[in-house]
């Protein structure tokens, strides 16, 4: 409610209209309006047509306008998961891969020297110091590993990871163990583990695949308060256990108390269900595609749009490279995939203008290495930008441009509510080269990452149909006159 409340009220600032005017105009109650913009009471639907036509809003004003009335009869666990989810992606966005300007590769004290006599840390100042140094000797040894069940609100360890991750190539193997909430009924989307997967999705995607989250669900996931410290970590040199908040650590570091640790956490992990599963497979890649493509629907975001439902067999085996090992599989999967696409009642697709430029200007797709498939021709280019824009007008396919800062640009994502969800990173990924997948089935994080994409079309904050056709025509033309440019890596 308070979503429109304030929409309202920035378009009375913005129209220069006082409650008393639209009311004397649009014939709405004045009691109503102010109650209205106080969020205490939701206006008649029949009120709608006349405050649109009275604040003379514009086609994307009165999008938005109705938007944010249809959203006050939706259920708040609804709206705030779809605000997790476009946090985590709006994060992912402005994530800066640049090298840093300095770097700590020193310590200035070991573990032992730190820790001294003490065993319990109390504070952050404290607990902070501690785990870096634990993860830090730990790094130093040639076969390290990690292990790791952590208090659901932690942002230390998981920045920690993050850091060294964006800061070089770390090869230790680190495993966590997540809690997830079984509470709640099968159609509710669980704001809990939503949450706990957002904080670990960049850890997934910059590790290297080197990152291993496994989970288990818990009817109750409150703090567990007979246990001063339920969480831990383990090195292959001590193990340092948490407080529920994470403000409290013990250091233990005897060889049997480590061991006992390390035995405890392999046989709960037997327990586990693996979050996420990782490929690299150029073929394996298109199956993971393929798994959560349904089978009256096609769900993506991406920098550049797919352009799946026009690709003929011919035009695949075109551009396909003859030389890759496998060609004929590869071939068949392509052809397979696309196929269904073809065919499929609901086609999604989210993209950038950017995504758009580099297509028209190279030719490259970003899911697929040049390595794997040739650039595109230029009058293929144009034709396929034609038949997105003509599709997209038509309503056959629901293609929508998306502003800067939504979605990170070296990214795509695929879903299915039932099926699973893939993260794919692109050839724009700067720190791996060729692209690699993140795939997820728990049901309720597909659920809330498929319905934040079906939901954007529709939410005001990305272009219209119409605009977006405009746009893909405009490229199109454009790129007609201008002379061909020769594609990187090609």
């Amino acid at each position: 409610m308070l979503l429109f409340s304030e929409y309202l009220k920035e378009l009375l600032q913005a129209k220069r209209m006082t409650i008393s005017a639209l009311s004397r105009l649009s014939g709405v109650e004045r009691t109503a309006i102010s109650k209205a913009l106080a969020g205490q009471r939701v206006l008649p639907y029949d009120a709608l047509n006349a405050l649109i036509c009275h604040l003379r809003l514009t086609p994307g004003e009165e999008k938005r306008f109705r938007s944010y009335y249809d959203a006050q009869f939706e259920k708040e666990g609804i709206r705030r998961s779809r605000e997790v989810v476009g946090k985590l992606f709006s994060d992912l966005a402005r994530l800066d891969f640049s090298r840093p300007a300095f770097e700590e590769t020193t310590l200035l004290l070991s573990l032992e020297q730190y820790a001294g006599e003490r065993s319990v840390f109390s504070g952050m100042t404290n607990v902070r110091p501690l785990l870096r140094m634990a993860i830090s000797e730990e790094l130093a040894r040639p076969d390290p590993r990690i292990e790791m069940i952590i208090p659901p609100s932690d942002t230390l360890i998981h920045d920690e990871l993050l850091g060294r991750y964006l800061n070089g190539a770390i090869e230790a193997k680190v495993s966590q163990i997540i809690t997830f909430d079984a509470s709640g009924t099968e159609e509710e989307i669980n704001l809990h583990n939503l949450a706990a997967f957002c904080r670990i999705l960049p850890v997934c995607l910059l590790s290297g695949r080197n990152y291993h989250p496994y989970y288990y669900y818990e009817n109750d996931v409150s703090e567990r308060y007979s246990d001063p410290f339920p969480y831990f970590l383990v090195t292959g040199s001590s193990v340092v256990c948490l407080s529920g908040d994470g403000e409290h650590a013990m250091l233990l570091r005897r060889e049997d108390q480590i061991a006992c640790y390390h035995r405890h956490f392999q046989m709960l992990l037997s327990r586990c269900y693996e979050l996420i599963q990782y490929t690299s497979d150029p073929l394996e890649i298109l199956s993971a595609y393929q798994r959560c493509t349904e089978l009256d629907g096609f769900y993506m975001a991406m920098d550049q749009p797919c352009f799946g439902r026009f690709y003929s067999d011919e035009l695949i085996r075109t551009y396909l490279r003859g030389e890759l090992p496998f060609f004929e599989d590869i071939l068949a999967a392509a052809c397979s995939r696309f196929a269904q696409l073809r065919q499929v009642k609901k086609f999604y697709t989210l993209f950038s203008e950017s995504g758009l430029k580099r297509f028209m200007e190279e030719g490259t797709l970003d899911d697929y290495p040049v390595s794997v498939v040739t650039p595109f021709q230029k009058k293929d280019r144009i034709r396929l930008m034609k038949m997105l824009a003509e599709a997209v007008r038509s309503g056959d396919v629901t293609g929508r441009l998306l502003p800067q800062g939504i979605f990170p640009d070296y990214l795509s994502m695929c879903t299915s509510e039932h099926l699973g969800v893939g993260f794919f990173t692109t050839e724009r990924f700067p720190l791996s080269e060729g692209v690699c997948s993140v795939q997820i089935q728990e049901r309720g994080l597909c659920r809330a990452f498929h319905r934040w994409l079906v939901h954007l079309p529709e939410s005001g904050r990305i272009m219209s149909a119409e605009e977006t056709a405009c746009v893909l025509e405009a490229l199109a033309a454009e790129r007609s006159f201008s002379p061909e440019k020769t594609a990187k890596n090609d």
